[in-house]
């Protein structure tokens, strides 16, 4: 769609995972609204154009997503505050020790306050901090973690909470058929041939998850389709539908069976001939297969998880259900998902929010820190200040388990750091180390600090 609009002429499918996240295409009619962005999956359409430039849906959600690239806090680096006062201090501390010894033994002074000035060099401070973010960055991109921004690893280490969307981030985002029930004497095998044989001109997303059941479709003469309804054809003499509960029933004259599964989460297909029902397709975008052992890790590690997704609130509960997320949210925009985001910041929450579409670009860029499916949306990998290209979700607890072993190995550098010059200082400035002496000293402090620093490769 060139622009946000209305329906005048046609019938027709959009999909609008633009906008919502939702895999599954939308029916549009004369009168309906459409949104600039989306995609037209069947039918022509004509439209009136209301909305350009500024005032269009995703003008809002490009606005929305500056907005919260503008509001990020900028994390200032410990080492760079601790180096800036450290140094002017060392300078105070050589001249103190200068002018004493020059008083008393002018003929030591200068190489005492040397050696004061070269042992207290502040490289271990100033290496504390990114020889580790350095060793934790170089481990998570050989698992597939792909860190954009520099303070991504500290905040990641830091987080209490984690946002996940749905669609194409926990699930995959393409249909596939879950479950086949015949009605009738044919077997799964000819109804899939049939099933595929009439789907086969179609573009619709649910007419590709039904091609791919059958190697060898029916061969079905006089394929009619009818946007939002389903596609009717003759197969050896008979007329044969695929599509809509009404569409079919249409055919076969009879209300559907009794028996008929209920959809629950799933969308239903129908398959019917003016001999009766054949089968009914049970379709749902598939959830990913680690998807419910990383949500079982984060939670052990004291985060907890929300599902927040643009699909409706009943396929978002039995999704959350199914992974064991206590808080899900269904039917959430994108200014729906950032408010829900500066809520929980108002509460104290550290969150991390994880997704994969344009809708999600606002909210991973107002969130302290972000992570992107490598297979989303370029503005959403722009966003992000991590993308999961490897797209194994189980690497999102090793992140978090990396980041906080950074943390912990940067504080043990600081601690060696202060520890080192607490000994070091009172030595050179008595006197009993050489400049040499404090060129090694030195030295060896920084080699400890990335030796240090480089237990993080052990994974």
């Amino acid at each position: 769609m060139p622009a946000d609009g209305v329906v005048t002429d046609g019938t027709s499918s959009t999909n609008e995972s633009l906008l919502t996240g939702e895999s599954l295409p939308c029916h549009k009619q004369c009168g309906d609204a459409l949104v600039g962005g989306t995609v037209n999956m069947e039918s022509p359409l004509t439209m009136r154009v209301d909305k350009v430039g500024d005032s269009t849906v995703l003008a809002a959600i490009i606005r929305l997503l500056e907005r919260a690239q503008a509001e990020k806090p900028e994390l200032a680096r410990l080492a760079e505050k601790v180096a800036s006062r450290f140094v002017p201090l060392i300078l105070v501390t050589a001249l103190a020790v200068f002018a004493w010894w020059y008083q008393h033994q002018p003929t030591e002074a200068f190489w005492i306050a040397l050696s004061v000035l070269v042992i207290t060099c502040p490289c271990a401070f100033s290496l504390a901090t990114p020889a580790a973010l350095t060793a934790a960055t170089g481990l998570l991109t050989s698992k597939g973690v792909l860190t954009t921004r520099g303070h991504a690893l500290e905040t990641l280490a830091r987080i209490n909470h984690i946002i996940f969307d749905k669609t194409g981030t926990l699930t995959h985002g393409h249909l596939e058929v879950v479950d086949v029930q015949t009605l009738g004497a044919d077997s799964i095998a000819v109804c899939q041939q049939l099933a595929a044989g009439l789907e086969m001109a179609s573009e619709h997303p649910v007419a590709h998850a039904i091609v791919r059941l059958s190697d060898s479709p029916a061969s079905v003469v006089d394929l009619t389709a009818e946007s939002g309804r389903g596609v009717k054809g003759v197969c050896a003499g008979k007329h044969y539908r695929i599509g809509t509960r009404t569409f079919v029933e249409e055919l076969t004259g009879c209300p559907l069976p009794a028996n008929v599964s209920a959809a629950g989460e799933r969308s239903q297909i129908f398959l019917g001939s003016d001999a009766g029902w054949l089968a009914v397709f049970s379709l749902a975008d598939q959830l990913r297969a680690e998807a419910a052992q990383m949500v079982a890790e984060l939670q052990a590690m004291g985060v907890t998880v929300t599902l927040l997704s643009g699909d409706s609130p009943n396929v978002v509960a039995v999704v959350a259900q199914q992974l064991g997320i206590a808080h899900a949210h269904g039917g959430q925009l994108p200014d729906a998902k950032l408010a829900y985001l500066r809520d929980l910041q108002a509460q104290g929450a550290t969150v991390a929010m994880v997704g994969d579409g344009v809708n999600d670009a606002p909210v991973l860029a107002g969130a302290p820190v972000s992570i992107a499916m490598g297979s989303g949306s370029q503005l959403a990998q722009a966003s992000a200040d991590m993308v999961l290209l490897s797209e194994n979700l189980r690497q999102l607890p090793f992140a978090v388990r990396t980041a906080r072993r950074m943390q912990t190995i940067i504080k043990q550098n600081f601690l060696w750091t202060i520890a080192y010059n607490l000994v070091a200082i009172p030595l050179a400035a008595t006197g009993m180390i050489a400049p040499w002496m404090a060129a090694i000293g030195m030295s060896a402090s920084s080699l400890v600090v990335v030796l240090n620093s480089l237990r993080l490769k052990n994974d």
